[in-house]
């Protein structure tokens, strides 16, 4: 039985993860700062190391671990928090797992970083690269998108407001994947050698959708009648400009500008691969797995059969 360390246990992917590779029968190694509900920890193949500020005695655990699978990522996106989190601590665990010989790193990016502009994208490159040179068999695995991420509108839409989105709603596109599915995808690479030492980018079942299409589709599920409201990117400059200039005196316009500037990148750029030679992003070239769909998803959260994640840390208020 393969043992596997996962960081970021208690993240969006990460808690899927976790519950996967528990009912592959993988035994499992979490850490966590706080007390979890998220684990059934009686599972006998689980064990939750408890993290503290100034002890990190907590390693001596991972000695013998197979797999290192790295769920991390920054919150908010911002410079700060994207060095600590998206390389720092990513660079902390590789040291960790090359000091015990693992064999195995898999590490969670984004397919963001492709076109890279932002804070958080070149960190997770900067350390996407030491993984790479690091000696040790890698999995580098860039999801399109999230169904938390395209989420956000619901319980508005469901208020009778209108479904916001920047110029015509076709400006980008994204072919999401669930967090079975992705969690599904990530275990996948410890076994199948075709995934080894690969950058991988992933989406879920073919359905390259604009936010046009995702509004729509909105509507329809929760029977509410089209309202939109449409603004035009320039407005995004507009209000960076303002926070730019306040930033040199206020820590909160730093941040929100940062924020802006992100917000700016996800309503311009589509979540899918980047073809180079074409110079353009390419539904066809985007590889696909698993059964969710997007479209099953609202259903699954109109019926309360999941609950509806809301993204706070990305909010721009």
């Amino acid at each position: 039985m393969k043992k596997i360390f996962v960081a970021g246990a208690t993240g969006y992917i990460g808690i899927n993860v976790v519950k996967s590779a528990l009912e592959q029968n993988f035994s499992v190694v979490v850490a966590t700062r706080k007390e979890s509900t998220d684990f059934n920890l009686k599972d006998q193949n689980l064990k939750v190391l408890k993290i503290s500020e100034n002890d990190n005695s907590w390693t001596d655990y991972l000695q013998d671990v197979d797999v290192f699978i790295s769920c991390i990522a920054s919150r908010s996106g911002a410079p700060k928090d994207a060095h600590y989190v998206d390389f720092k601590l990513n660079k902390l665990l590789l040291e960790k797992a090359k000091d015990i010989k693992c064999s195995q790193f898999i590490l969670l990016s984004a397919i963001c970083v492709q076109k890279p502009k932002l804070a958080f994208q070149f960190e997770k490159l900067a350390f996407e690269k030491e993984l790479q040179n690091s000696g040790l068999n890698f999995s580098i695995i860039r999801p399109t998108a999230y169904f938390k991420s395209l989420s956000g509108q619901i319980e508005n839409i469901k208020k009778g407001k209108p479904y916001v989105y920047f110029g015509d709603g076709k400006l980008t596109q994204c072919n999401p994947i669930s967090e079975r599915d992705l969690s599904l995808f990530i275990l996948s690479c410890i076994a199948d050698e075709n995934k080894w030492k690969k950058i991988l980018p992933i989406g879920g079942p073919n359905q390259s959708l604009t936010p046009k299409n995702i509004g729509q589709m909105l509507f329809e599920i929760f029977e509410v009648t089209p309202k939109y409201k449409s603004f035009p990117t320039k407005i995004l400059d507009a209000i960076r400009l303002l926070l730019m200039i306040a930033s040199p005196f206020s820590g909160w316009a730093r941040d929100k500008s940062e924020l802006v500037k992100i917000a700016k990148y996800y309503a311009t750029e589509s979540m899918l691969v980047w073809d180079e030679s074409e110079t353009r992003y390419d539904p066809l070239k985007t590889p696909s797995t698993g059964k969710d769909t997007l479209e099953q998803y609202f259903y699954a959260v109109k019926k309360q059969k999941v609950e509806l994640y809301i993204d706070r840390d990305s909010k721009l208020y």
